[in-house]
């Protein structure tokens, strides 16, 4: 659902128009008075506009790219997460109009005031809203909007889905292959490091070095000193320790490496796309399974986390099911 933070990037996407914007049904403002602005949606009746769905795919851009930029075919795909993300707020936002929530002027207040801190300022918050062609009032109402569409959440989902300890007790001791800490490795690490883009010759000179440490290792040499000799790695300076690592979390050229080492030996030169390694393997943990009380705090965290999701989509699943929902034929 959405936050204050889309709401006002719902504001700063809605093109500039003049004079005082009127507020129409479910606080969309009047589209005649927004040139190039049309309707995408209409749920139950209250029509959801184009600059509500461009604030919402602006928002998913930078969660799909780095760099924001989505080729044509991702776009279309955004653009009906998106759609589908808006009409799931109206509904909700109409569902807490049906049960007569209220949003307090302090709420208000409070959402105003965070707003303004984001923008540097009540001065700063006005100079955004006159960019976006947004006034005041409808600042207001998308916040009031916002704000009532979190409390019916809260009453409906937040306070009905919270997992408590015995309910995890329960899913702990129904699962207990699910928490066991895989096996450990204490691993120390020589690196002869090679930029990917070199010559071969550099990478034959690296491999040379490698193999000279694995040499002076064989004939006796302390892991530390011939780290410390031969590593490009700023682990070197801890006698190249890696610390402890699940077996599985290590690249697959070092899974291999280590497979069938076992503890106080060390690899045969392992050729990475960053260079040469020798690997010593100085301990093993073997798999142990986690205690309740080592995972109980996680454990409601993440099984709340699971079931409110569920309830809330079940929830929404719900108001569709009995509204009247048209998709305008050219959205997204």
């Amino acid at each position: 659902m959405r936050a204050l933070t889309l709401l006002l990037a719902t504001l700063a996407a809605a093109p500039a128009a003049g004079g005082v914007q009127r507020p129409v049904p479910s606080h969309e403002v009047d589209p005649s008075r927004r040139p190039g602005v049309h309707e995408v949606a209409r749920i139950n009746g209250a029509r959801l506009m184009s600059d509500r769905l461009d604030a919402a795919v602006a928002a998913l851009i930078p969660m799909e790219s780095f760099h924001r930029n989505v080729d044509p075919e991702k776009l279309k795909v955004l653009r009906q997460r998106a759609l589908q993300t808006i009409i799931d707020d109206e509904l909700a936002h109409q569902e807490a109009v049906r049960q007569g929530v209220t949003v307090p002027e302090s709420a208000l207040l409070a959402a105003w005031k965070q707003s303004a801190v984001r923008y540097g300022g009540e001065k700063g918050f006005d100079a955004a809203l006159r960019a976006a062609g947004a006034s005041r009032a409808l600042a207001r109402a998308e916040m009031r909007r916002s704000i009532a569409i979190k409390t019916i959440i809260d009453r409906e989902i937040t306070a009905k889905c919270r997992v408590g300890q015995d309910q995890a007790a329960t899913f702990f001791k129904a699962n207990p292959d699910r928490f066991v800490e895989p096996e450990q490795l204490h691993l120390y690490a020589i690196t002869v490091g090679v930029d990917p883009s070199s010559a071969p010759a550099k990478w034959a000179a690296a491999r040379k070095l490698a193999e000279q440490a694995l040499r002076d290792l064989e004939a006796g040499a302390s892991f530390g000193d011939t780290a410390l000799k031969y590593s490009t790695d700023p682990s070197k300076a801890r006698g190249g320790d890696m610390g402890f690592m699940h077996r599985g979390s290590l690249s697959d050229q070092f899974e291999r490496a280590v497979k069938d080492v076992p503890a106080g030996r060390f690899s045969p030169v392992i050729e990475t796309l960053y260079g040469y390694h020798v690997i010593l393997v100085s301990e093993t943990r073997p798999p142990q399974k986690k205690s309740f009380a080592d995972v109980r705090a996680n454990l409601e965290k993440d099984l709340t986390t699971t079931r409110c999701a569920e309830m809330q989509q079940a929830w929404v699943n719900r108001l569709r099911a009995r509204a009247v929902v048209v998709i305008a034929e050219h959205a997204p």
